[in-house]
């Protein structure tokens, strides 16, 4: 504090201490709070303040105004977003320095909180360190989560993962013994639980059918393409192969753990990780990951949700394969095993109807509306583009009943609220500007759509604009974003 004598130093001190532990202490709230939990430390704030010090002494003890641009990307880019390997962590941090480092904390009514609340985060007055010492006493012991930027349910959130650990380790724990006097063993339970799931399993799809099925089908609207010219039956055909394969892995797994209880066959170390996942009603690692680590299928944490998932799928897909893309008025994008390949064979097919207009796919991007009702309330299929459904949003929830619809707060105690259905399309940048379209007053909120509440780059499916009211930087630290599954 003493190294440069002027007020505007203090302050700027105290604002990246400040920011310093509010990054610090976000990473509590899991997800929501940082995509990736980052170890911020001592040497980081040390480097900003080094850097501060150099640039008050050169701009404001020469009657110099800050350069708030410079500081903003020093802070955020430079110091801190050198440990930064997440594009929207970044976005997030840009947009704290963008909101703490500004002219406005030289004013004497700044305060870090923007919302009212009984006690006032300010920065503390005066020049010596005793006052700001005091002003830091007073702080309150716990911080609600508005002083973040998050919503009050994201308090829920962090309870709630410390308790999903906690019950995780207990079960992991748990002696996986036969049963007391009379009660079931283990090995009873499974194989009763397997002999159950091998009669729910979905018939298998055989490749020489669906491939010929796909060779009938029909292309988009406006052009020559069937069959295998179409980028959507391509894709069509290469989810139905993965999931025939998961299928196969599934039903083969099944049958062996029961063989295996019965004695007719060896218990290797994978059928007995596989019987015990069954016992604890979770899904066997097999089923998810290859051999090599890489996911084949989805994940979800109890082995009911997933095996539902797996009908699901199945029923999906064979509706499509079996009556093609004239009945699939929206579709299901949780159930694709590849979500990015299903957007992409949708861009390719717009570029090729609009083959007189010049397109080039390079040039096309997607565009999206958030639609006023629910998938089952779509009465065709659109000519151009494809509806999707089952998304929801975390952070925030989408208002129906306002014009058109927008983004707003959530609602005490609800985490995920689900969208309703959404039209993607593709179209060149010109033409998306020609349609003038009205995002709100401060522009749209660029939001991310990951696969599960674990975000990060390999999860992440594509971005769409929401329309908003407010400035996009609030929903950016409430930590708004939407997801195809809740779990």
């Amino acid at each position: 504090l003493d190294k440069i004598d002027h007020d505007k130093w203090r302050t700027l001190v105290y604002v990246q201490a400040f920011l310093h532990s509010i990054v610090q202490e976000r990473r509590k709230f899991g997800p929501i709070g940082w995509c990736v939990p980052y170890e911020y430390n001592n040497s980081d704030l040390d480097a900003c303040l080094q850097f501060l010090e150099k640039h008050v002494s050169v701009t404001v003890m020469v009657g110099q105004p800050v350069s708030w641009v410079t500081v903003q990307y020093m802070v955020a880019e430079a110091q801190y977003g050198g440990r930064i390997t997440d594009d929207l962590d970044r976005e997030l941090f840009i947009t704290y320095t963008a909101k703490w480092f500004c002219d406005d904390i030289f004013k004497t009514t700044f305060t870090f909180n923007n919302y009212q609340a009984e006690y006032n985060y300010k920065i503390p007055e005066g020049l010596e360190i005793q006052q700001y010492r005091d002003g830091i006493d007073t702080i309150p012991a716990v911080d609600s989560p508005l002083i973040f930027g998050l919503h009050p349910n994201a308090d829920l959130t962090y309870r709630l993962k410390e308790a999903a650990e906690m019950i995780a380790t207990i079960i992991e724990t748990q002696p996986k013994d036969s049963g007391g006097a009379g009660g079931k063993t283990m090995d009873d339970v499974v194989k009763e639980q397997s002999t159950e799931l091998i009669a729910k399993m979905p018939p298998d799809f055989v490749e020489e059918i669906f491939r010929a099925q796909i060779v009938k089908l029909k292309g988009p609207p406006q052009t020559p393409d069937k069959g295998f010219a179409a980028p959507l039956n391509i894709f069509l055909f290469q989810e139905l192969q993965r999931l025939q394969n998961i299928i196969a892995i599934v039903r083969s797994g099944l049958i062996s753990v029961v063989m295996a209880i019965d004695g007719t066959v060896v218990m290797t170390t994978d059928l007995l990780e596989d019987l015990g996942s069954i016992f604890d009603a979770r899904v066997p690692r097999r089923w998810t990951n290859d051999a090599s680590g890489a996911e084949i299928s989805w994940l979800m944490p109890n082995l009911g949700g997933w095996f539902t998932g797996l009908t699901e799928r199945q029923i999906m897909l064979n509706t499509w394969l079996e009556t093609g893309r004239q009945v699939m008025k929206s579709y299901w994008l949780t159930g694709f095993t590849n979500a990015q390949g299903f957007l992409t064979g949708m861009r390719q097919e717009v570029t090729r109807q609009h083959k007189r207009d010049q397109w080039a796919l390079d040039d096309v991007i997607s565009h999206t509306e958030v639609l006023a009702f629910d998938h089952e309330r779509i009465k065709e299929v659109p000519e151009e583009g494809q509806n999707i459904h089952g998304l929801f949003i975390e952070g925030g929830r989408w208002n129906r009943s306002a014009d058109g619809g927008r983004l707003d707060e959530s609602e005490p105690k609800k985490l995920f609220v689900g969208m309703p259905a959404i039209y993607v399309t593709a179209t060149t940048a010109k033409d998306l500007k020609g349609k003038g379209i009205d995002y709100g007053p401060f522009g749209p909120y660029n939001s991310a759509v990951y696969k599960y509440p674990k975000r990060n780059d390999r999860y992440l499916i594509f971005r769409l604009l929401l329309k908003t009211d407010l400035h996009p930087y609030h929903w950016k630290l409430r930590g708004v974003c939407l997801m195809a599954q809740t779990e």
